[in-house]
């Protein structure tokens, strides 16, 4: 089985604006900020501690933000291991090389540059660089010279694809002759800093310092004056010096992977370990548009490459897809999770190899502000993206006049009765996440009237294509709202020939004008390539029955049943089970009627959908009718059945609370027990458990 899948030289000037970043921005960080780490930093393992401490050289500022705010022991030390995966150069094999060899730059520091110091070996800035660099190529060292310092000159081959000159020096000295080595900066400090004072008369400059130098080493005197070997040699004063310094410093934002970490917290929990280090980068979108009385999601996310694994011509790949969606207090109204196949045969997977795979897919959404997050799973490769926005959804009477913008490569009729991603009107339109656009291509835009109100004859529509890369005026078309308006309250904007349009990143503005005033401009961005591309995308989407469907029904019932609207649920999911009788509309109207206090209700609609495919989650539910009608010996027979199949820790504590009440105290407090082994971040169980041990 195979899978398919679809440096610069030096120059010393090409750093001067990078050091002058490096100099201006400086990261300038609260007391509070920094007491807060160290509050975090106190309760850690002594195992984390020591990890936070050696990975200082090579952990990213992302990297870092994140792990300090997980919250439990489980999770830090999953991201722990998710840092060292993510750095294994074979993932495939059993061993990751970069952690062996790692700890072995750690042993050797801990060994040798810990001598006389206060500090672990690999905590000294000797530590530091040979932790984030490795072993030098020569490390020669100068510890009895009696005009010098004790000093070490190290000498390495760097890799200019992160900036570094093919070779350069790093000098390290003590100092006085005691206490920790250090850095060495040339023309900062200057080689007079090297070179113990004389006795004599004659006064120490840099030059003196510098023939002292080169009297015991002619290259120590070199790194003496600049970390570039072939660097001029006819002054002091070494930027460049100063550039390889900081190069090196930013080396982990470059070397390593910080791309999985963007949403960490997001997918922590979603997300397998042997996924993580796996990121696929990906393009994606999300716009909000009205449809009748309710609003939907329209999203479509785009990796960067689709990984199949071939089988006798076949190519196969099996994703996981997971939607997810947030109230502003960070509590979940809307989340799916599905597996999504693909196969092709070798004609077909030739014909979409040049092609982008767009997942998409559109869902009703009820007013509020949202953090929508999707998360795609590669099941056959074992990779993964995800992306994550802010989605503000208006009420039905928004005041907006225009639809949010739709660039389209091209559209085609859609069956009636039937909605897909980006489809409105009776009309299919192909979208592409990345908004990116041929020269061979005509732009098309989509645009409707939101408001049905009486126009008067001179309102216009005008349409603008604004260059990004330059002050030149747009170039604008403008039309009267009477000529363009279509049926359905489209607005017939005609394409733009890209042909006669520069390259470059450009914005579409559509207005909307009464006399002299501008009403609304709805606008988005697009890119217009120099040369003929593929750029429209090959769509997997679902197909969907249109409103009112009762698979979207359902969706907004349990955002009514998450956001607390239990009425506004019921009376959906009613009119559903009204029309036709399905098990997740009845068990969602039995968690509902649960909510709503009537317990009655609730068992009667469980017990249907129990009866019917014996659903763990109507379990559930049945047992927490008998709890609240403190029936403990019925709901006995529905948690023993629970338990007997899976342990879980919400079970376990109400198996407690019947067992209690059952008068089986001892069986009580071990549910506990083993729910707090479970989970121990439990405070409530905690006391309750104390609480029944003193009453023994």
């Amino acid at each position: 089985m195979s899978y398919i899948n679809r440096p610069k030289e030096f120059s010393r000037l090409a750093w001067l604006p990078l050091l002058l970043l490096i100099c201006i921005i400086q990261p300038v960080l609260s007391p509070a900020y920094g007491q807060k780490q160290k509050d975090i930093i106190n309760e850690l393992t002594p195992a984390q501690k020591d990890w936070l401490e050696i990975v200082t050289p090579i952990i990213t500022g992302a990297e870092k933000e994140v792990f300090f705010k997980l919250k439990t022991e489980q999770e830090r030390d999953r991201f722990i291991s998710l840092f060292w995966k993510v750095r294994d150069p074979n993932p495939d094999t059993n061993e990751n090389e970069f952690y062996r060899e790692y700890l072995e730059r750690v042993h050797f520091a801990d060994r040798y540059f810990g001598i006389g110091s206060s500090k672990r070996g690999c905590l000294t800035e000797r530590g530091y660089y040979y932790l984030l660099l490795g072993k030098p190529r020569e490390r020669q060292v100068y510890a009895t010279q009696s005009d010098i310092w004790p000093m070490e000159l190290w000498f390495y081959q760097g890799d200019p694809k992160y900036g570094l000159p093919g070779y350069f020096y790093l000098l390290f000295y003590q100092p006085e002759g005691s206490g920790d080595y250090r850095l060495y900066y040339p023309g900062v400090e200057g080689p007079e800093k090297l070179v113990i004072p004389s006795m004599s008369s004659a006064q120490l400059n840099r030059s003196k310092a510098l023939e002292v130098i080169k009297a015991i080493n002619a290259e120590l005197a070199k790194a003496a004056i600049s970390y570039l070997p072939e660097e001029q040699q006819d002054g002091f004063s070494s930027l460049t010096s100063q550039t390889i310094i900081a190069t090196i410093k930013s080396l982990p934002e470059k070397k390593f992977p910080s791309a999985y970490v963007k949403n960490y917290l997001s997918y922590k929990d979603l997300v397998e370990v042997d996924y993580s280090h796996n990121f696929i980068n990906s393009n994606a979108v999300a716009r909000v548009f009205p449809e009748g009385q309710h609003y939907f999601v329209h999203w479509s996310i785009e990796p960067d490459k689709i990984n199949f694994a071939e089988v006798n011509g076949v190519y196969s790949a099996t994703y996981e897809l997971t939607v997810r969606l947030e109230d502003s207090a960070g509590q979940p109204v809307l989340s799916r999770t599905e597996e999504v196949p693909l196969r092709l045969n070798r004609e077909q997977f030739q014909a979409r190899s040049r092609q982008r795979l767009a997942f998409q897919d559109l869902f009703p959404v009820l007013p509020g502000e949202y953090k929508l997050l999707i998360l795609l799973k590669n099941k056959t490769a074992r990779d993964f993206t995800s992306w994550e926005t802010s989605l503000k959804v208006p009420g039905t009477d928004s005041g907006r006049f225009l639809s949010p913008l739709v660039l389209y490569h091209a559209a085609s009729p859609l069956q009636a009765g039937r909605v897909k991603a980006f489809s409105f009107k009776g009309q299919e339109y192909l979208v592409s996440a990345r908004n990116e656009f041929s020269p061979t291509e005509k732009l098309q835009v989509l645009c409707w009237l939101l408001s049905d109100r009486g126009w008067p004859a001179e309102a216009r529509v005008q349409l603008c294509l604004r260059s990004l890369d330059s002050e030149a005026s747009p170039e604008c078309r403008t039309v009267l709202l009477k000529e363009a308006l279509q049926p359905g309250n489209i607005l017939r904007l005609e394409p733009v020939d890209l042909g006669q349009v520069r390259p470059g990143y450009y914005r579409v503005e559509v207005s909307l004008i009464d006399g002299n005033k501008t009403l609304e401009t709805v606008r988005e961005n697009l890119i217009v390539l120099s040369q003929p591309a593929l750029t429209a995308p090959w769509v997997l989407g679902r197909v969907h029955g249109a409103m009112p469907s009762p698979d979207f029904l359902r969706m907004l019932a349990g955002q009514h049943f998450l956001k607390g609207n239990y009425q506004e649920a019921r009376k959906i999911l009613e009119e559903i089970l009204a029309s036709r009788d399905e098990p997740e509309s009845r068990l969602l109207l039995a968690r509902t009627l649960l909510a709503l206090g009537d317990y009655r209700g609730s068992l009667s609609a469980a017990l249907a959908v129990y009866e019917t495919n014996r659903d763990r989650e109507a379990a559930k539910v049945i047992a927490l009718d008998y709890v609240r009608l403190k029936d403990w010996a019925s709901a006995r027979g529905y948690v023993d059945g629970l338990l007997a199949e899976a342990t879980e820790v919400s079970v376990l504590n109400l198996a407690a609370e019947v067992y209690q009440n059952l008068g089986e105290r001892e069986q009580a407090i071990k549910f506990l027990e083993k729910s707090l082994s479970l989970l121990p971040d439990q405070p409530a169980i905690k006391s309750w458990l104390d609480d029944l041990k003193r009453k023994k």
